[in-house]
Parts: C-alpha cells; sequence; structure tokens
C-alpha cells in the first residue's frame, strides 16, 4: 500500500452520526461498529475514491499531525477497514 493507493466506502454499510462519532451496521455480517471522530472523518470523506495521500490532506488540514506520521497511521489502520469490509481498494489500470 502506497500514498497513491486509491479507497473508497462500501456500499453495504449503513452509517447514522451521534455527536462527533458514527455507529455503523453491516446488515451481511450483522455486526455494529463505532467510529471515532478521526475514523469518521475518514468515512465521511469517502464517499468518491480518494488516494491515501488525498486522505491525509483532509485529516492533516483538521487534526494537529504531520503528513507523515498521518500516512504512517492510516496505512497501518485502512487494513483493518478492508477486512471489515468497510472500505475498497481500488485497482488502478
Amino acid at each position: 500500500m502506497k500514498p497513491d493507493t486509491r479507497l473508497v466506502r462500501t456500499k453495504k454499510i449503513l452509517a447514522s452520526p451521534i455527536y462527533d462519532e458514527l455507529v455503523m451496521f453491516d446488515s451481511d455480517a450483522g455486526k455494529y461498529y463505532g467510529m471515532n471522530t478521526v475514523a469518521s472523518v475518514i468515512w465521511n470523506n469517502l464517499e468518491e475514491s480518494k488516494t491515501i495521500e488525498e486522505m491525509c490532506d483532509i485529516l492533516t488540514g483538521k487534526f494537529d499531525i504531520s503528513k507523515e506520521k498521518c500516512l504512517e497511521e492510516l496505512i497501518g489502520f485502512l487494513p483493518d477497514l478492508e477486512k471489515r469490509g468497510l472500505i475498497q481498494f481500488e485497482l488502478m489500470p
């Protein structure tokens, strides 16, 4: 996974905001997920495909984090979201 890897949220998840967080439901798996403020910003900005670098630009504009640290943490976090079926990585031609 690299900064130019594209990702998008899956369409099968129902999400509802509660204050600064999201509660999500995957009806296929019958599971609920809670997303903190940072994860909620990620989810809300993935309605359309973005690169990891574009997502870090959004996050560094909202939170006090360096781009390098953001890339490191995001690249570590995204596989968990993919494993749960919440996001998809887009294959580039």
